[in-house]
């Protein structure tokens, strides 16, 4: 049986090149932002993070993006990630009271970690 290489990922099936599925819980933000969300077009984003990573799960290098999650008022940094079940990861100590705040917090997060754009050539 193959296995997953990401201990926190359910095994796909044998044979199979598809969308994993975390084992880990939403985090408090995460469940109020996804939680509410259309399944199917959170499981249609998923596939499309998917092959923006080269059909590879998890976390999307340098992909960091500024959520909306009090209309007007909040906005957090979060992470494309390839993932069913959690296609955005949210940092929730990365929360600001403006779209720019965050956008900048991402640009920051992105260079402290040396992370360029998705590479879609591996």
């Amino acid at each position: 049986m193959i296995t997953n290489k990401h201990p926190n990922m359910m095994d796909p099936p044998v044979g199979k090149s598809v969308v994993g599925t975390s084992t880990e819980p939403l985090n408090e933000l995460e469940k109020r932002v996804i939680s509410p969300l259309d399944e199917d077009k959170v499981s249609d984003l998923s596939e499309y993070l998917f092959t923006l990573n080269n059909r590879h799960i998890g976390p999307i290098a340098g992909a960091y993006v500024a959520v909306c999650i009090v209309e007007g008022k909040e906005w957090c940094v979060g992470q494309l990630n390839a993932d069913r079940a959690k296609p955005l990861i949210l940092f929730e100590d990365k929360i600001f009271n403006t779209p720019e705040g965050a956008q900048i917090e991402a640009g920051r997060l992105k260079e402290e970690r040396g992370e360029s754009v998705p590479c879609r050539n591996h």
